[in-house]
């Protein structure tokens, strides 16, 4: 089942969209360059794959009953390294599709500001987990007998226990290898440097080859991607303070050009059309 409109919307503020993706995909159906940002908060909740997720800087590897929760526009993509069977819900939600609803508006007011605190990953305990599982079942199974009203109460039901979610401890998504981790830790310590495999593989003790080996065997994309991805993720939280010439050096960019090549290659614009069209 995908995108099935549980309600009609009058625009992408008032979307609210369910698709229900249990199929098998090949090799690369999902791949680092097809960087997703969406104007509407997206809700996604895995049931079956080995597939990753980058969001917030780092790459996820969510498994059955995790919940990966996106505020609007915020850049993401998966990968697919090998063909699998995948199956996971995901919920579209505009920010004005509760504006009918007694508090509704506060309601996803909330959920934003939750987001923006938090890690775009939740994993529930299992209570927590069979309840969201079976609600999304529910919401499925409402949209299949054409009921969308029923379909759009479980949606609140769902989007109402989402708080009581995030005081949850969250457990890691994946435990790395420990050079991988360790070569994770130097590039988020010291994304704002100018460092290179082979300034990381020295400080590791290992050959730079070896390194680069297991890292992309592991995390799915190269010690260099990684690197250009995670300062792009956090150049876009400092361009709503900073000129781009300022988020330029403080990601760790050689030149203003440079970084305005990289971001657009993963955005899909200018880091200055960025900031208009956010800020």
């Amino acid at each position: 089942m995908n995108h099935v409109p549980i309600v009609k919307p009058i625009n992408e503020d008032c979307i609210l969209e369910f698709s229900h993706f249990n199929k098998n995909a090949r090799a690369g159906a999902w791949k680092k360059e097809n960087v997703i940002m969406r104007n509407c908060i997206k809700i996604n909740v895995f049931i079956e794959g080995n597939f990753s997720i980058f969001s917030d800087g780092v790459l996820h590897h969510p498994t059955y009953g995790d919940i990966c929760v996106l505020p609007p526009m915020r850049m993401h993509y998966g990968q697919i390294t090998e063909s699998m069977h995948i199956n996971y819900y995901q919920l579209d939600i505009g920010r004005k599709v509760f504006s009918t609803l007694p508090d509704g508006e506060r309601m996803i007011d909330r959920l934003l500001q939750a987001m923006e605190k938090n890690d775009s990953f939740l994993r529930p305990d299992a209570k927590s987990r069979d309840v969201v599982l079976k609600l999304f079942g529910e919401i499925e199974s409402a949209l299949v007998k054409e009921e969308p009203f029923l379909a759009y109460a479980k949606v609140v039901e769902f989007l109402a226990m989402l708080p009581s979610l995030y005081l949850q401890p969250t457990k890691g998504m994946k435990v790395y290898s420990l050079r991988t981790a360790q070569a994770i830790k130097y590039i988020e310590t010291n994304y704002a440097e100018h460092i290179s495999v082979k300034q990381i593989s020295n400080e590791l003790g290992v050959s730079a080859s070896f390194l680069s080996r297991i890292f992309k065997k592991e995390i799915g994309g190269t010690i260099h991607e990684y690197l250009n991805q995670y300062r792009i993720a956090k150049a876009i939280s400092l361009l709503k303070t900073h000129s781009v010439t300022e988020v330029a050096y403080a990601c760790g960019f050689c030149d203003t050009s440079h970084f305005i090549s990289i971001f657009k290659k993963y955005t899909g614009n200018t880091p200055m059309q960025y900031k208009k069209q956010q800020y």
